[in-house]
């Protein structure tokens, strides 16, 4: 009597030789059923394929009463709802800047923020918000702002009371009061009052060409560079935990952030303004901003020259605008 030794997908058998080949036969096809418990027998196992993209955990939805009512209508804008807002001093004492949005940026959780307009700059851009802004000083505003951050904006300053007209409650908490547009709609605020640890810089300064605090300390190129990485890698994963994380929101504001209406398909359309491929081709540096110069593709194959522009808040340098360039 002699002993076979077969080798069944890897496994392997020693068998005793009976017989004739048949009895040989019959003894490897029961040493395959043995096999069977480990690998299978007689099917192809499937090949590995791709990483998967890691599914972000789902969170509860977040909402709050809308602290912002009105609508707005202006040929070159649009017409729409206004439902959110932040309010805080304006920089050197002159008035209250009164910010309102179209969709909801979780004012809420960002209101008491050390940079709280700027990070209601960041969520209004990275949901495409349209927004209208007035600096109210005893119940007047010089200057009525709207826009959007990818379709353009606009200032109208006072000429004489025409226009506009605002009113805003003394209250040392709370910015409550309303603003009228005579020609394009109107809207009602009640909004805490913000206390900024740094100097903010409002919409309507940026339209003025007063676009960063210029007195505030020059980044590195490398930090300037990093966040830029942190950000477009994020955005390429589809990640906007890791990208609000990446803009130096808590872990708390993250959560309500995601729990937004509508967050989600904002957010597939703002990572597509993230270029591949990912190196920067020019970085600059100056008090209070840096920015970065790519040139790349988006998901649709489309060609861009863009430049990401980052500003300080906190212990961050965070995204607070893109200029797209079409090739």
């Amino acid at each position: 009597m002699q002993a076979l030794t077969v080798r069944i997908f890897g496994v392997r058998l020693r068998l005793r030789r009976v017989g004739s080949l048949r009895d040989i036969r019959l003894h490897v096809v029961a040493a395959c059923a043995v096999a069977l418990t480990a690998v299978g027998c007689g099917k192809e196992q499937p090949a590995a394929g791709p990483a998967q993209k890691v599914v972000e955990e789902k969170v509860a939805p977040y909402t709050y009463p809308a602290p912002v009512k009105g609508h707005y209508k202006e040929i070159n804008i649009g017409e729409f709802d206004l439902v959110d807002g932040i309010a805080y001093p304006a920089t050197g004492g002159a008035g209250t800047v009164v910010y309102v949005t179209d969709k909801p940026i979780a004012s809420p959780m960002i209101a008491g923020s050390a940079c709280p307009m700027t990070q209601a700059r960041v969520l209004a851009e990275l949901r495409n918000a349209k927004y209208l802004e007035v600096t109210l000083t005893h119940g007047t505003s010089k200057y009525f702002a709207a826009g959007t951050y990818f379709s353009g904006s606009s200032r109208e300053q006072e000429v004489g009371g025409r226009y506009w007209s605002s009113r805003m409650k003394e209250d040392p908490e709370r910015a409550i009061g309303s603003v009228l547009h005579k020609r394009q709609g109107s809207f009602d605020f009640d909004l805490p009052l913000s206390s900024p640890k740094v100097k903010e810089v409002s919409e309507g300064d940026r339209t003025q060409g007063n676009r960063y605090d210029v007195t505030a300390s020059k980044p590195t190129e490398q930090a300037v560079t990093a966040a830029y990485k942190a950000m477009h890698d994020a955005a390429l994963k589809k990640n906007l935990k890791g990208l609000l994380a990446a803009q130096g929101f808590d872990a708390k504001q993250i959560a309500a952030i995601r729990g937004l209406e509508g967050i989600d398909a904002d957010f597939i359309v703002y990572a597509d303004r993230f270029l591949v491929p990912s190196a920067a081709d020019e970085v600059s540096v100056k008090p209070g901003t840096g920015y970065v110069r790519t040139e790349g593709s988006n998901s649709k194959g489309q060609k861009f020259a863009n430049f990401y522009h980052f500003a300080p808040c906190g212990d961050h340098l965070v995204l607070v605008s893109i200029a797209e360039n079409p090739q």
